[in-house]
């Protein structure tokens, strides 16, 4: 009987560790080596945001698509903004 606790003890602390241990660990972001990459910055990103009239840009990602990602204000709203590989700024989740 002390070995079923035992056994079922250990199985119970294994699933609690993973369950830490997936939490504390970053995401990584399913990119493939095909994906088109382009040199631009975060930087850059903000800059292109701002001349598109969006205040208060933060940038917080660079997409596999090569597209930068930022939450912004825009019109006096918080949004969610996008910079693409075409060079367009466009707001997300419309």
């Amino acid at each position: 009987m002390r070995s079923k606790i035992g056994f079922f003890g250990g199985a119970i602390s294994a699933l609690v560790l993973a369950g830490a241990l997936a939490t504390s660990m970053p995401a990584q972001a399913a990119c493939w080596a095909s994906d088109p990459v382009n040199a631009t910055t975060a930087e850059q990103a903000e800059r292109a945001m701002e001349q598109a009239g969006y205040t208060q840009v933060q940038v917080y990602e660079k997409g596999c698509d090569s597209a930068w990602h930022a939450h912004a204000i825009l019109n006096g709203s918080p949004v969610n903004v996008v910079w693409n590989r075409e060079g367009q700024v466009l707001t997300e989740g419309d």
